[in-house]
């Protein structure tokens, strides 16, 4: 069943048409007790939070997904997150749950994990950026590097007997921190913890106060990647390259795809090339739906025009709307951005990512002849 609801999926975002949702960014909370200068979610105002039970409810009116991202905010400083994880678990059924940390709860995320009812479907993603002294200067004394390694510690530990995967996540936000990223990568190597690299943006609607201010009608985002302004002088193009080879030894397969994927986009976008190769059809408000943690829905990322709320409309009533089909036709204007968590549902829902294959198969020949294989 879920294979047939791919494949429609697939086709009617390739041809303009609009399915139910597949892929579920939920924001839990905008509270954050880090002070990153790359992220404005510890300044924004607070929004209400959903509860568990508003959490059910919502998600059993979504149905089954294939995936659903928690993020935030700080997931963590939310107490009832084990019964808003659970309430999706029940309601929608993911195959993937994945969720996205700075690592400043060891405890906490350690328990999550242990007690949740179907480990093998989550995924954990802790967010550095980059050695001790870097990262500390970045998120401040309230999420620090030894916090956020003791949390990809015991998170590889108990992966190992529960079946799950955690990787690490490196926000490359300044020159300091694109030099750190040999050693990290190295320091969760002896883990065995995959490490993937991100450059910091300069902003998006979701997290960025100026991005915030109201706008009836958002500017679309650069086709290009409008990096973080401490990476103005910093040689990105060649740490890529490094990245994309790399990704090739990755033992996750399901991140050497996606990896690979948007590492390959990444490249011409960050040479300045005109017209940029993979370019995926958007499937924000088709495929792609996000939840803030009130239940507000916006178009996207670097959209924040509220649609609508799943908590006073159904999801059902608010995806067929006017301000929904409105949203989509700003979607399809836009010349398309490069962020990694709007980018890898656009390659998955339109089978863009498929491209990627030639990139292995040439791989695997080489290592092959190199006797690596």
């Amino acid at each position: 069943m879920r294979v047939f609801r791919f494949l429609a999926a697939l086709a009617a975002n390739r041809l303009g048409g609009v399915p139910r949702p597949s892929w579920c960014t939920y924001l839990v909370t905008m509270r954050c007790n880090a002070r990153c200068r790359m992220c404005d979610s510890w300044r924004l105002p607070r929004k209400k939070e959903m509860s568990p039970d508003d959490v059910h409810r919502v998600f059993a009116a979504l149905g089954r997904l294939e995936v659903v991202r928690l993020s935030g905010g700080e997931p963590f400083l939310r107490d009832d997150l084990s019964a808003v994880a659970r309430a999706i678990e029940e309601a929608s059924r993911p195959l993937v749950l994945h969720i996205t940390t700075n690592g400043s709860f060891p405890e906490a995320t350690e328990a999550f994990a242990a007690t949740f009812p179907r480990p093998r479907a989550l995924r954990f993603l802790v967010s550095l950026d980059g050695l001790p002294e870097e990262h500390d200067a970045n998120r401040g004394e309230a999420v620090s590097f030894a916090q956020a390694e003791d949390t990809v510690r015991r998170l590889a530990r108990l992966g190992q007997r529960q079946g799950f995967r955690v990787s690490v996540n490196h926000t490359v936000i300044s020159e300091r921190s694109l030099a750190d990223a040999a050693a990290l990568q190295a320091r969760f190597a002896a883990m065995g913890v995959e490490v993937a690299t991100v450059l910091a943006y300069a902003e998006s609607a979701t997290y960025s106060l100026g991005a915030q201010a109201g706008r009836n009608s958002p500017p679309h985002p650069s086709s290009g990647y409008p990096l973080h302004p401490e990476l103005a002088r910093a040689d990105v193009v060649t740490l890529i390259q490094g990245e994309v080879r790399r990704t090739q030894l990755t033992g996750d397969a399901l991140l050497k795809v996606g990896k690979t994927y948007y590492l390959r986009g990444l490249l011409p976008r960050l040479r300045g090339d005109p017209v940029p190769s993979f370019r995926p059809r958007c499937v924000a408000l088709r495929s792609h739906l996000r939840v803030l943690p009130d239940g507000s829905v916006p178009v996207c990322q670097f959209n924040g025009t509220l649609i609508g709320n799943v908590t006073i409309t159904s999801p059902r009533e608010l995806w067929q709307s006017p301000a929904a089909a409105a949203g989509r036709r700003w979607v399809e204007a836009c010349p398309g951005c490069w962020a990694e968590c709007e980018v890898i549902p656009n390659a998955i829902y339109t089978a863009d990512i498929l491209r990627t294959l030639p990139v292995f198969l040439a791989f695997a020949r080489s290592s092959h002849r190199l006797g690596k294989f």
